[in-house]
């Protein structure tokens, strides 16, 4: 009896360390983009996206995975069925890179002013007085995130993810495709594809009769 209730005692023991010594191990820590060729890509699509009209451009410190991250379909660009057979190489090299977070450095060439910052640390916009109206909290500028580059073995096709973040709940992105010609990187006719947007209106549907 004494020797089954030890057993019993030693095989309730057993999870317990293991999940101490599980919460104690440190996350991977997330290694610096050196893709040369990715902040080329990366470059042009945010100048894209820039406003001249909104003198401040604000850009996450790191590049996000599209394939996981919060808010996203986590089979987002799995379902996305809009990328042409002559990107499959550059689709597979996409969903390796993007497997994990990067640490997007100051290696990014744009033309004009822009700084790191953190999302969650950004405060929306305060309600309207009107309480009836009141809209889904927005940021008063929105922060753009990007993904690591997906390129085929030549390094002539290429994929990339470019999103803006809004707001809590507001967000949207899209995948964009772009070919190295002899003038440099161009996107493609039909650039971007499986456009994703995300927009909280429940505000519509919870105001108060008129």
């Amino acid at each position: 009896m004494r020797r089954s209730i030890s057993v019993l005692a030693i095989l309730c023991f057993l999870p317990c360390v293991a999940s101490l010594f599980a919460q104690k191990t440190p996350a991977p820590k997330a290694a610096d983009y050196e893709d040369t060729d990715g902040y080329v890509v990366l470059s042009i699509l945010l100048t894209h996206v820039h406003s001249e009209v909104d003198p401040s451009f604000l850009l996450a410190p790191f590049l996000l995975s599209p394939v996981t991250a919060p808010g996203i379909k986590s089979d987002s660009f799995q379902s996305c069925s809009k990328v042409p057979a002559e990107f499959a190489g550059a689709a597979a090299d996409f969903r390796d890179k993007n497997e994990q977070n990067w640490n997007l450095t100051k290696k990014i060439n744009l033309k004009f002013s822009y700084k790191f910052t953190n999302t969650g640390k950004r405060t929306p916009l305060a309600p309207t007085q009107n309480a009836k109206d009141v809209p889904p909290a927005l940021f008063e500028t929105s922060v753009y995130q990007v993904s690591a580059v997906g390129f085929d073995a030549s390094r002539t096709h290429a994929i990339a993810y470019v999103g803006a973040i809004c707001g809590p709940d507001c967000g949207s992105g899209s995948y964009h495709l772009l070919v190295k010609e002899k003038e440099g990187w161009k996107e493609t006719t039909g650039s971007p594809v499986c456009q994703l947007i995300s927009l909280n209106l429940d505000f519509l549907f919870k105001r108060s009769p008129s």
